[in-house]
């Protein structure tokens, strides 16, 4: 067991299972997020059409000890494998209510956006976006998308605020399109695809789905010819291309929405698991540490509450 204080920015995946290890090996943890809750691209949006997962929709895995993890969840009905394909898992109900599950009872800062960091013998000390300093903190994970990793620590960590640097990250626009009748689709989900639409997510009508809902992800290409183009704009762009893939007209959906992800693909070239500067505490960890994938992000998150507690 341990006192020591340990933070961790970021609510994403890595960071949650960095904060869960330490804590559930005694550590006094703290989480700060910028956004109003937990998930980074495990994110969810309530709408008119139900709540809507607003990144990865589904994710699979062939390592054992993740998949140990997963059937943990899945007894405490945290995850689910769809029945279209078992060997792919989703949040249950939705992938933020996982995330939040997983976050428990740990001490988490929401709509706290860590600005700056400043290091001496006590510590780390984080200073947010209204002044506030949050510390000193013997150990610190910084757990966010790699460009933000970069800027955090320019000042104060140079040689991984360059490896963060490294990572050439690439958008990702989602767009979702609700029915109140639903859409009767002639060619399979998996072939709904071209180059403005890498993949189209179909979520039926139930009693938490009011709307049967086709979530439309972008290509990457896409996305960064298309960055800062109004979302009405992008809507109606990808629901044209849709359309042409379905070769007919598409109705016209009672509820739309599009959500921008900046920072939505990305990872090392020569792929690790976490970046660390253990002398002063330090640590980075992030799907983009690995492969970019939900894998890799738990792995991230593990690998760096285990280096913190092999310091010990």
């Amino acid at each position: 067991m341990s006192s020591s204080k340990i933070a961790v920015i970021g609510a994403g995946l890595a960071g949650i299972t960095a904060a869960r290890s330490l804590t559930a090996a005694g550590y006094n943890v703290q989480v700060f997020e910028k956004s109003r809750g937990s998930g980074g691209r495990l994110a969810s949006k309530r709408s008119d059409m139900g709540r809507v997962n607003l990144g990865a929709q589904a994710f699979s895995t062939d390592d054992a000890q993740f998949l140990q993890e997963l059937e943990n969840w899945q007894q405490s009905g945290w995850v689910e494998g769809l029945a279209a394909d078992p060997t792919l898992w989703t949040g249950a109900p939705y992938m933020s209510a996982l995330t939040r599950n997983l976050l428990g009872h740990i001490n988490t800062h929401f709509a706290c956006e860590i600005r700056t960091l400043s290091h001496d013998d006590n510590g780390w000390s984080l200073h947010d976006q209204h002044q506030h300093v949050h510390g000193p903190f013997k150990q610190l994970v910084v757990a966010i998308p790699a460009p933000q990793a970069e800027t955090l620590l320019e000042p104060c960590a140079p040689e991984l605020a360059g490896q963060a640097g490294s990572v050439v990250m690439q958008p990702i626009w989602m767009v979702a399109l609700g029915f109140k009748q639903p859409v009767h689709l002639k060619q399979p989900i998996d072939q709904l695809h071209n180059d403005a639409i890498a993949q189209v997510t179909l979520t039926p009508l139930s009693d938490d789905h009011p709307m049967q809902t086709l979530m439309l992800r972008a290509t990457d290409s896409w996305s960064s010819a298309h960055l800062e183009n109004e979302r009405e704009q992008v809507i109606a762009d990808l629901s044209a291309s849709l359309a042409s893939v379905l070769s007919e007209p598409l109705p016209v959906a009672d509820s739309v929405f599009a959500h921008r992800w900046r920072y939505g693909l990305g990872a090392l070239t020569q792929p690790s698991t976490l970046l660390a500067d253990a002398q002063r505490g330090l640590y980075l960890a992030g799907d983009w540490c690995g492969t970019g994938d939900v894998y890799s992000a738990w792995r991230s998150g593990q690998h760096a509450a285990q280096q913190i507690i092999s310091q010990q």
